[in-house]
């Protein structure tokens, strides 16, 4: 920036702290509280298009290490290269007609709108977490609470049976039938999955900065959604962030007791309705005859899965376009072994279906070098949160390539402005040891 920028980047310094807070407090929102200007913008996503408008007036800059700006840039534009070439590219074959809510092209660019919003994430966050790390954090884990309270709130008066009252904006919401009684268990969000795993890695941060009342509380609050791998990505991360110290002399008193408590409440859990439903079957359920709902739900993602993978392998460089997996999903379809009942169901004639797994939406939609990319990046992001002392932050990123196996989209924003805090994390650490050398 230039001297007149860097006062005026100065004088607008409450605006942006206000921004920010609107940015990372409302993030959980993604359901509800929304404007529909043309297509729902939500409270978070509004301060986002602010905050980069004044990055870019005032020709701001953002500090970020070679690798990963060299990583972020070979992503940026394989993705826009790919969507070039999908949006004027003619198939040899009749692609699926269903409803669009701007057109088969202008779905693609909004698409597209929204993976250049979650890069603007990763970068506002970025410069958020490496001005005042631990105070932005806390206006997270306060909207975090907040949509966890209320996510506690639908769950419990649907389960009771009592009438709820939605936020506005909000629509449809996800009910899972559970001992008879159909729960909600979305909360704030459009399903379980984006919650869940919204609630577990706002739940590491409160462990990042040592508030671990609100961290056990977010953690408990993951079982709200129903979402199984959010569920085992608790347990994950409560393995690894404490394996270091369960086992020495001052906490065996402590953690002995724990464990037998933990092993006898999964025992417990194991013999439920809602684990046989939600986590069994949706795993180990029996597909050869779908008479079960939660064999159909397995079988019907083993399809998609199936399905995705073979779009990928027909167009391995650029994909067949953001946005465009349902468009190919008749055409690499194997019904072959499925009941004749089943296939009619996963087929969903006429309506628009999602891999449901980013890492193939990004193998089918963006090609090979797109999902090699993504991995490299968080390559990079797990080798700089392997020194973070808290011992948080490589579990986050665990999670969240666990939770990525069934997470509908890989351009949610959250995601992007979490995996920012490993980076800030990282270059706040060599600046302190390159202060402290000289």
């Amino acid at each position: 920036m230039n001297p007149k920028q860097e006062i005026g980047w100065k004088y607008i310094e409450r605006i942006r702290d206000l921004l920010y807070c609107i940015f990372l407090f409302f993030m959980p929102f993604t359901q509800a509280l929304t404007f529909n200007v043309g297509f729902p913008l939500k409270f978070s996503e509004l301060a986002l298009f602010a905050l980069s408008f004044l990055y870019i007036f005032f020709n701001k800059r953002v500090v970020m290490p070679k690798p990963l700006f060299f990583v972020l840039s070979l992503l940026f534009i394989v993705v826009t290269t790919s969507l070039l070439i999908n949006l004027f590219w003619n198939y040899p074959y009749q692609l699926r007609e269903y409803q669009t809510r701007f057109s088969y092209t202008g779905d693609s660019i909004a698409r597209y709108v929204y993976f250049i919003l979650a890069l603007l994430s990763f970068f506002v966050s970025l410069d958020i977490f490496l001005q005042n790390r631990r105070r932005y954090i806390k206006v997270w884990i306060w909207g975090a609470l907040v949509a966890a309270g209320y996510s506690f709130y639908l769950s419990s008066f649907s389960f009771l049976g009592l009438h709820v009252i939605l936020l506005p904006g909000m629509t449809d919401v996800q009910v899972a039938p559970i001992l008879g009684r159909n729960i909600i268990r979305c909360g704030t969000f459009l399903e379980g999955n984006m919650m869940g795993l919204y609630l577990v890695l706002s739940a590491i941060l409160c462990f990042y900065i040592k508030w671990f009342k609100a961290g056990v509380f977010l953690l408990l609050s993951v079982f709200t959604t129903i979402s199984t791998l959010s569920i085992v990505a608790v347990f994950l991360f409560i393995v690894i962030y404490f394996k270091q110290s369960l086992f020495k002399r001052k906490y065996v008193a402590i953690a002995l007791p724990a464990l037998v408590i933990l092993a006898l409440g999964i025992y417990l859990f194991s013999q439920t309705e809602v684990y046989e439903k939600y986590v069994y079957k949706k795993i180990f359920a029996n597909t050869s005859k779908i008479s079960d709902p939660m064999a159909f739900s397995k079988a019907d993602r083993v399809f998609n899965i199936e399905d995705a993978y073979r779009m990928g392998w027909g167009n391995p460089v650029w994909g067949v376009g953001l946005s465009n997996y349902a468009r190919h999903y008749d055409r690499y379809s194997n019904t072959a072994g499925y009941e004749p009942g089943f296939i009619k169901e996963m087929l969903r004639a006429g309506s628009k279906v999602i891999p449901n797994n980013i890492y193939l939406e990004l193998w089918s939609e963006s090609g090979g070098t797109t999902l090699i990319l993504f991995l490299a990046l968080f390559c990079i992001l797990l080798y700089y949160s392997r020194q973070d002392a808290t011992n948080t932050l490589f579990a986050a990123l665990l999670c969240m390539l666990l939770c990525f196996v069934a997470y509908p989209s890989f351009i949610m924003i959250y995601l992007w402005a979490f995996m920012a805090l490993p980076v800030a994390d990282h270059i706040l650490r060599i600046t302190n040891i390159q202060s402290n050398k000289s």
